[in-house]
């Protein structure tokens, strides 16, 4: 077990233990939220077929050549090419057709006119400036050709993800099944909301928040519990959601004090225990460790706490355990937007957004930045990791950004 550890390396300590789930079929109304289980290649052109990208007449561009206001090259309207219809050849020189969005090009056409830009009459077209091969139209494959890769493998499947396989005929998706994850919030002093509030007593809001968090990132957050500050009692509910849970996030009892419970329940259960504290404020106490097949992820008590570790240590890991290959946080450099004056020994974790004047970025600090806060998480975009110091930090000092 390291004590104290650096986040790169709790982080890395456990996504070197997590392995994503299995794998499962789901029907392609239901894959929305899932994660791509396999890489996929296109099994046809997209679009299948050359077709109009306006309302308007499908003729031959070569036809239009010097064409003008005052002398108009004229068309004869030989039919109508509807959205699902089958396009026939153009019959003839000088001919064209009333075209719909999305209807296959006749043969023999080569561009579209809108309406808005042309008159015409029940049967003749006028057209008074030069036309180009392929204008208004969108041709076989222009956006994807038939074997080009289409989705890759750890794919988080968003609507459009789901667009693409509908379009290549898919009806169904191999996706990993969705991670089993339980909530154990351990601490004598919490109440559930709705009962009464007794004096000393405080309402547990990390069940909540940590149970939506799970959901947001497409977990099973079946088992939401609370146990008062005993050892004994700890260690039997770990054991017991260990079994079945892939995934358990603990809040309170991480700390060194005379009712924190965590470490000592977890090598009552028999636990590896993975690190132990984290050089991180705040956050720092977190504990990972590997119960059987289970992770652990302890965060303290302190709900803002608990969130900044949630972000910084938990997150990569859950995306991990639920197949996705963009686990790991993407990153920019960006100046503060104000001065910071509280000085650190350990890395600090500001939570806030990003704000851009000009073609500038920035990183803004938000206010309720406490161990017990959760304000500041409100409207969140980002976190930015301060370097350890002992002076205060001028406004425009460039800090690592984590976008979550």
């Amino acid at each position: 077990m390291i004590n104290n550890i650096a986040i790169a390396d709790a982080v890395s300590a456990l996504l070197s233990c997590t392995t994503p789930v299995g794998v499962e079929e789901a029907a392609l109304f239901e894959a929305g939220g899932r994660v791509l289980a396999e890489d996929l290649t296109a099994k046809a052109d997209l679009p299948p077929f050359h077709r109009s990208a306006y309302d308007g007449f499908a003729l031959r561009s070569a036809g239009t050549a010097g064409a003008s206001d005052a002398s108009p090259a004229v068309f004869r309207i030989a039919g109508t090419v509807a959205a699902g219809d089958f396009s026939t050849a153009l019959p003839e020189e000088g001919c064209c057709v009333r075209i719909m969005t999305g209807a296959p090009l006749p043969e023999g056409a080569d561009c579209v006119i809108n309406f808005e830009r042309v008159t015409w009459t029940e049967s003749t077209l006028f057209v008074t400036a030069p036309l180009c091969a392929g204008q208004n139209v969108d041709r076989r494959g222009d956006e994807i050709c038939a074997g080009a890769p289409l989705l890759e493998k750890g794919s988080f499947l968003t609507p459009p993800h789901l667009g693409l396989l509908a379009s290549q005929g898919a009806d169904r998706a191999a996706v990993y099944r969705k991670p089993r994850a339980a909530v154990l919030s351990t601490g004598s002093e919490l109440v559930q909301p709705g009962l009464p509030l007794s004096p000393g007593k405080i309402y547990d809001s990390n069940l909540f928040v940590f149970r939506a968090l799970l959901e947001q990132e497409g977990c099973i957050a079946a088992h939401c519990g609370q146990v008062a500050d005993d050892a004994d009692s700890i260690c039997s509910a770990l054991r017991e959601l260990a079994c079945g849970n892939d995934l358990i996030i603990t809040t309170g009892g991480a700390s060194v004090g005379d009712k924190d419970y965590i470490l000592t329940a977890l090598e009552q259960a028999g636990a590896q225990i993975l690190f132990y504290h984290v050089r991180m404020k705040p956050g720092s106490c977190c504990l990972g460790a590997k119960l059987g097949e289970c992770l652990v992820i302890s965060l303290s008590g302190n709900p803002g706490a608990a969130m900044t570790a949630w972000y910084l240590i938990a997150l990569p890991v859950v995306r991990k355990l639920s197949g996705r290959n963009d686990y790991v946080l993407r990153e920019r450099k960006l100046p503060l937007a104000r001065s910071f004056h509280k000085t650190c020994p350990h890395p600090r974790i500001l939570k806030g957004h990003i704000e851009t004047q000009g073609s500038e970025a920035r990183f803004v600090a938000h206010e309720g930045q406490k161990n017990n806060m959760l304000s500041s998480f409100l409207n969140m975009n980002a976190l930015a990791e301060l370097p350890p110091t002992d002076t205060p930090l001028p406004a425009g000092t460039l800090v690592r950004v984590l976008l979550p």
